[in-house]
């Protein structure tokens, strides 16, 4: 026992002294990033304007033939999408990767040691590279009575990130719909965090701020938007349009981008502040117990193995669109691969897409043939 105490204190002391590091290098880098990120929106809106950028095909990146699904009626529910997870995430700064590499070493590769080399690719090159759906992790800073939502993982230690200003990250997304305007829908998943170590101006996140973040989606994309009210359309409740299964046609919602509402302490409320849906920006995504609600329409079932077995009463049955995930950052997993795949979700997130700077050698998730689109119905 001693010997395996001692053994492990020089790397104890490691991850101690890293964890000192940690603080001025994340807020040094942070500083970075959020220039980085005014920079690249601007530089993208100029190249915009001055036609240098060409549209994406998206029949490209669909399993089959995109044009003849769409004329035969091809139906939200009935659509898949690789998808990726903490989609804004930069690789985390050196005192960050020091503690992983070291915690696994403690954990005995428990804790994968890759976990701070993660690095998405912007939101313009993800998209480029096939992906209609995203997910976003949240702060509310309330400074000066403003208030504004930011982009991270874990404020104070790990904030890397090309997306630290939401509203800069959705005017990235209309920036790209408007040069795409034939787009499948994408969907962005955002997820308002707990607070783990609180920075200067950090609120917990509530209905105030559930509601300031329905005005800022609707303030930065406008008419690219598609509400929960666009999908029930006629329908009084999800479950009545389910029970129908009356999903919108996917050539009805070509340029639009859905907003989900990752579950949180305020769903609930949110459902409440109006049961018909008439006045949300956001779909509050729900989980496995909630399939036979009638507000329910998107879940989340992160663990394909249950996505797989749950496929026959709440995709076939029911008629609701779920979120799985098919693997982790250092976790590679062919049997997670597989039930994912198999489990007919419809939005299937990675950390291994498409990018444009892939290798022979690197691991992608994808339908196969680099598709990232399919249907499945």
């Amino acid at each position: 026992m001693f010997r395996y105490i001692f053994r492990f204190i020089p790397t104890l002391l490691t991850i101690i002294i890293s964890f000192v590091s940690v603080f001025g290098q994340s807020a040094e880098q942070l500083e970075l990033d959020i220039a980085e990120q005014v920079t690249r929106i601007a530089e993208l809106e100029q190249a915009y304007l001055n036609g240098e950028i060409p549209p994406v095909n998206e029949a490209d990146f669909f399993d089959g033939d995109l044009a003849a699904e769409l004329d035969a009626g091809l139906k939200f529910n009935e659509i898949s999408f690789i998808a990726t997870h903490n989609s804004y995430q930069k690789k985390s700064v050196e005192a960050i990767q020091n503690i992983f590499y070291n915690i696994s070493d403690l954990t005995f590769g428990l804790v994968s040691g890759e976990t701070g080399q993660f690095n998405s690719q912007t939101l313009t090159q993800q998209f480029n590279c096939g992906i209609r759906s995203i997910e976003m992790d949240i702060e509310t800073i309330v400074k000066d009575n403003t208030i504004t939502f930011t982009c991270m993982h874990s404020p104070t230690i790990d904030m890397t990130t090309t997306c630290y200003d939401f509203a800069l990250a959705l005017k990235e997304i209309s920036l790209w719909s408007d040069n795409n305007p034939g787009h499948l829908p994408i969907t962005v998943i955002v997820e308002p965090k707990s607070i783990f170590l609180p920075i200067e101006n950090m609120e917990f996140f509530n209905m105030d701020y559930a509601q300031e973040l329905d005005k800022v989606i609707r303030a930065n994309l406008g008419d690219k938007l598609f509400t929960p009210a666009d999908m029930l359309r006629d329908y009084n409740t999800f479950g009545e349009m389910r029970a129908a299964d009356d999903w919108c046609r996917v050539d009805e919602m070509l340029g639009k981008v859905l907003i989900l509402l990752h579950e949180t302490g305020v769903t609930e409320d949110y459902i409440a502040l109006d049961p018909t849906f008439g006045t949300q920006a956001m779909f509050p995504m729900l989980r496995e117990k909630d399939a036979t609600r009638d507000c329910a329409s998107f879940l989340l079932i992160n663990e394909p193995k249950k996505a797989l077995e749950c496929k026959g009463s709440i995709l076939d049955t029911h008629n609701l669109i779920v979120r799985t995930r098919a693997d982790s950052y250092g976790s590679i997993n062919e049997n997670k691969r597989e039930s994912a795949i198999s489990s007919g979700s419809q939005i299937i997130s990675t950390d291994y897409p498409m990018r444009d700077d892939l290798t022979d050698s690197t691991y992608v998730f994808t339908f196969g043939n680099q598709k990232t689109m399919r249907s499945v119905k």
